[in-house]
């Protein structure tokens, strides 16, 4: 344990005297980047009254960063850079934190936990090897149905073998996807987008045209010889009317919007295994 601390104290303190508004891709791969900068509010005087006044918005980016090329922040705020290769972080104050080789393996866990075809012909104990111990577990048919947190349970069988992955919450609900087939490559992990190179295997994987697409269902069927479907809900399955009127009739509800627009999002998608 004393080890331990004193590595981390050793890190803390090296990044520490790192500083930096700009991250360059110092790796042959494209990075994803991840742009957040809060609202900015100002005293101002209004009728002789002081008044906190929001004079800037939030502000968040996503932006794909090629080899040898720097990205620089607007402003304040937090800008983060990933591939399978590294992470770097420039933090509000500009501290910058990168993935070392003993960080670089949690970052990739994070992510490739998300790669469903990882899951092919698998059993709980490669799970449990390659992406950690369950949270939470409570039998379920013949098998088991465990939490591994941050909107993913796995559902195995009598013989421990994966047969349903459930994508739900932080996952799909995190970056406010909409209930269209395209959502599927832009699914969530920790509250960041889902890594470049397991968005190309999806790419791969999603390549064909859903054998079902309606309002409140998509479904891929027999994608591979391990996959039998997947399936994406929406979030509540129909779409909500509001009490404002247009031209006689009435208007969709969108969120905290009138839209004349119907609109749905992303509720939850199932993985199948054979």
């Amino acid at each position: 344990m004393k080890w331990f601390l004193n590595i981390l104290f050793a890190s803390i303190f090296l990044y520490a005297n790192e500083t930096s508004d700009t991250i360059r891709n110092n790796t042959n791969e494209d990075m994803l980047c991840l742009e957040s900068y809060p609202s900015v509010y100002e005293q101002k005087e209004i009728k002789g009254i002081k008044k906190r006044v929001k004079v800037l918005d939030d502000e968040k980016y996503i932006k794909t960063l090629k080899p040898n090329k720097s990205i620089k922040k607007k402003r304040e705020g937090n800008l983060n850079c990933y591939n399978e290769f590294k992470e770097i972080t420039s933090a509000k104050d500009n501290r910058v934190f990168q993935t070392n080789e003993r960080t670089l393996p949690s970052h990739l866990i994070s992510h490739n936990k998300y790669n469903l075809t990882l899951y092919e012909n698998k059993t709980r104990d490669f799970v449990e090897k390659n992406f950690g111990i369950a949270q939470r577990c409570a039998p379920y048919k013949k098998g088991e149905y465990c939490n591994w947190g941050f909107g993913l349970d796995i559902y195995f069988d009598e013989n421990k073998k994966v047969k349903t992955i459930y994508l739900y919450e932080n996952t799909v609900n995190r970056g406010n996807l909409t209930f269209n087939e395209k959502s599927i490559l832009k699914l969530y992990t920790n509250s960041k987008p889902l890594g470049l190179w397991v968005v190309k295997d999806y790419k791969k994987l999603f390549s064909q045209k859903p054998t079902i697409s309606t309002t409140n269902l998509i479904m891929w069927e027999n994608l591979t010889k391990h996959i039998k479907r997947v399936t994406m809900i929406p979030k509540n399955g129909y779409f909500k009317l509001s009490y404002k009127m247009k031209d006689g009739h009435n208007l969709f509800r969108n969120g905290y919007e009138d839209s004349e627009v119907p609109m749905d999002y992303v509720g939850s998608i199932l993985v199948e295994y054979r």
